[in-house]
């Protein structure tokens, strides 16, 4: 069995996946195949892993390479977590809106940021679709790659690759959950749907209880409530918990951000937190480095993802229900067909298999669609080279409608789109001015920014706030 793990520099991740992979038996000899374009991250990348190997006594084929093409020639899983244009390219998606008067969190799943994170990946995603059809038209794709839902869009909206998008949000605050009620998580049966980072955990039970009562008393006390501030605040009005974290889902809607710093101040959101986290990634490469070419031992954990649980049910016949991101086909009835849900996915010899969840409430539902129609003008814009389509993914975004006008708008999208340039001329993203509209443009002229500017304006924000 050869599985290859395109992307492979993002270190820390890969190194859990191996481990992961290779706590089976039946896995310790198979072929592991990294990929990334960066050189120094790859070497890195795959010595950990040989590290993970021998601390697990296993006996696996470890390739790395450079060429995308080799690495999944003859693959049974393919494993994608690239992010298109690294921290340059997420200083964009912050620096530029924050001119505008738009602020975020973490800005990699919806709004202009996770838009643009989207459009720079499609020509990449897209042509390792078109390779894995030439070259392993079997694989199944393992994507983790951030926008979930619009990357999902690229994959089955340009190839016929079997593919699943996986998140560890469901399982992952699961536990957070069963801890503010006192409760193991294996022991609360529990049923959540929607679309990525905005699922609902639409059922908790123990015993056949209804857990929900005790959720909302639990949130009464200040250092449970104090934990998760923004979630809860939803749950309380919508009446179900939000899978994705308050961080994240503080940008997600209209209800914080807009309304000034004392107020999201109020709820603990943390603006910007995306790139601290950057910041402090780039040192702990720096030490994973250091440490990759020592002989120390590396500690081994089984983390929460799902991949290797899919391809050990695919490969062994032995069935098992994860949380997975696919189109929606009727899976949640009020949602568009070809929306990609989140919902419980049935895996075996057979592949994966969405379960029928059926009609989700309505408020639910309100909160979803105006990004399920950024999904859709995304990848219409992406497919037709339509830069409309660009500037009315950023209109229906709740955040950027609430705190920007229209012309604010369309100029920031000319800007982004001039910032991140097209795959043509040496950039990153697909040609959007294939098709001509009579939807104007902002009429501007934008020269790209400079690394060392964009730099200078993050930490003159970071300066300003104290964080």
């Amino acid at each position: 069995m050869k599985i290859v793990m395109v992307g492979a520099g993002s270190i820390v991740f890969s190194k859990n996946l191996t481990g992961d992979i290779l706590s089976y038996p039946e896995f310790k000899n198979a072929t592991l195949c990294y990929m990334d374009v960066d050189r120094d991250r790859l070497e890195v990348g795959a010595a950990l892993c040989s590290k993970v190997a021998d601390a697990l006594g296993a006996k696996p084929t470890i390739q790395a390479t450079l060429d995308r093409r080799e690495a999944l020639r003859g693959a049974d899983f393919v494993i994608n977590m690239v992010q298109i244009g690294g921290f340059d390219s997420t200083l964009v998606d912050f620096e530029i809106p924050r001119k505008y008067g738009l602020n975020f969190t973490i800005a990699d799943t919806t709004g202009p940021g996770g838009l643009f994170r989207a459009l720079r990946t499609f020509p990449m995603l897209s042509g390792m679709c078109r390779d894995m059809m030439e070259l392993c038209p079997k694989a199944t794709l393992l994507n983790y790659s951030n926008p979930m839902s619009m990357n999902m869009q690229t994959i089955y909206r340009t190839s016929d690759i079997h593919a699943v998008g996986l998140c560890h949000s469901v399982q992952g605050t699961l536990d957070e959950l069963a801890s503010y009620i006192g409760e193991k998580p294996r022991d609360i049966g529990f049923i959540c749907a929607g679309i990525n980072h905005m699922a609902f955990y639409l059922r908790l039970e123990k015993e056949g209880q209804n857990l929900y009562p005790r959720l909302f008393e639990a949130m009464k006390d200040p250092k449970t409530y104090e934990r998760n501030k923004v979630r809860f605040e939803l749950m309380k009005r919508l009446g179900y918990f939000v899978t994705e974290s308050s961080e994240h889902n503080a940008e997600y809607n209209p209800y914080f951000i807009p309304h000034g710093g004392d107020f999201y101040g109020k709820y603990d959101v943390p603006i910007d937190e995306y790139l601290r986290r950057c910041d402090g990634i780039v040192h702990e490469f720096e030490r994973l480095k250091t440490f990759s070419k020592t002989n120390e031992n590396i500690d081994v954990q089984r983390s929460h993802e799902y991949g290797s649980t899919i391809i050990h049910a695919m490969v062994t016949g032995t069935p098992a229900v994860v949380y997975g991101n696919m189109p929606n086909r009727g899976a949640i009835s009020n949602l568009p067909a070809n929306a990609i849900a989140e919902v419980p996915t049935l895996v075996d010899r057979a592949g994966l298999q969405f379960t029928t969840v059926g009609e989700l409430p309505p408020q639910l539902i309100a909160y979803m669609m105006p990004h399920v129609q950024q999904h859709e003008l995304f990848i219409r814009a992406a497919l037709e080279g339509r830069r409309d389509h660009v500037y009315q993914a950023a209109m229906f975004d709740p955040l950027t409608a609430a705190t920007l006008t229209l012309d604010q708008i369309v100029a920031m999208c000319d800007e982004l789109i001039a910032a991140h340039g097209f795959e043509s001329n040496g950039g990153f993203l697909p040609n959007l001015d294939t098709k001509k509209t009579l939807v104007p443009t902002s009429g501007r002229t934008f020269d790209p920014p400079t690394a060392a500017s964009l730099r200078q304006s993050w930490d003159r924000a970071h300066q300003a706030t104290g964080r």
